[in-house]
């Protein structure tokens, strides 16, 4: 009897531990149940945060667009499509220096700046700015172009009037350019129109006063147009040119031309001196 009520009670206790640890692990899947519920929970809270601040960078962007337009074109430019500042072309762009008008024809006009340099621009079909109809030999004038002086491919834009004042007009400089192209040329009929009898000559040969324009007609015109006087004219400078005592002197020492007005106030040539060394 002792045996069996000790068997009993032994199965009571185990059936006691059993149920024991059945509870046990019933409420620890039911605390990992809560805890993954938990954890889900919150994964869910942090897509949300995530996706909030996604639209909440979208819609600043988009303000940043509509505030400042070059912005969002600059953004939205791929590397291709951005040009760097070095390679730009630069024939467009505008430029300008003050030159007295040399030459003009239907095409292209002349102009020597004050650095003695002689560019030629070209005059564009579309027309430039300015009345090329008032355009004068010997104008002092503000000179725009596009293009390149020194290449030799420079388009004129436009004409404008000069403030630049040198003291000398405007017949005066296309007298010294009519001179200078004479010179060049080794055109002594040209040269003898423009000059006033008498006038003073230094050829190394002859020196002194001729009274008599036949006297410059028979001259052999090597010994008039000496390659000193010829180098002398072909680079003046007109910006050089000024009045003195004597006239209006191209070249100061060795070969040089002067002129003036006479009584009658014609300009004209009074001396030519074709010899000498040409200073630098």
């Amino acid at each position: 009897m002792k045996k069996g009520t000790g068997r009993l009670l032994a199965l009571l206790m185990i059936g006691c531990i059993a149920m024991s640890g059945c509870t046990a692990a019933k409420e620890q899947e039911n605390k990992n149940t809560e805890t993954e519920t938990e954890d889900s929970k919150d994964a869910a809270e942090e897509t949300q945060t995530d996706a909030s601040s996604d639209v909440q960078a979208e819609t600043a962007a988009s303000s940043l667009e509509t505030e400042n337009p070059d912005v969002s074109a600059s953004t939205a430019s791929s590397p291709s499509d951005v040009v760097p500042a070095s390679s730009q072309a630069t024939d467009d762009e505008i430029h300008s220096f003050v030159g007295i008008i040399t030459d003009a024809t239907k095409y292209s006009v002349s102009a020597q700046s004050s650095l003695g340099n002689i560019y030629s621009l070209t005059i564009p079909e579309s027309g430039v700015q300015g009345n090329l109809k008032y355009l004068t030999i010997g104008q002092i004038a503000t000179i725009t172009y596009t293009g390149s002086l020194d290449e030799e491919h420079a388009s004129l834009v436009g004409l404008s009037d000069s403030f630049l004042i040198t003291g000398i007009y405007v017949e005066e400089y296309a007298f010294a350019i009519k001179i200078i192209n004479a010179v060049k040329n080794m055109d002594k009929d040209a040269l003898i129109s423009l000059t006033n009898i008498p006038v003073f000559l230094d050829t190394g040969e002859f020196k002194g006063a001729v009274d008599d324009v036949n006297t410059l007609k028979n001259m052999d015109s090597e010994t008039l147009f000496t390659e000193a006087l010829v180098e002398r004219m072909g680079n003046y400078n007109l910006f050089d040119l000024e009045y003195t005592g004597a006239g209006f002197v191209m070249g100061d020492g060795g070969p040089n031309i002067t002129f003036d007005v006479d009584d009658d106030g014609i300009l004209g040539i009074i001396g030519i001196t074709s010899v000498g060394t040409v200073q630098q």
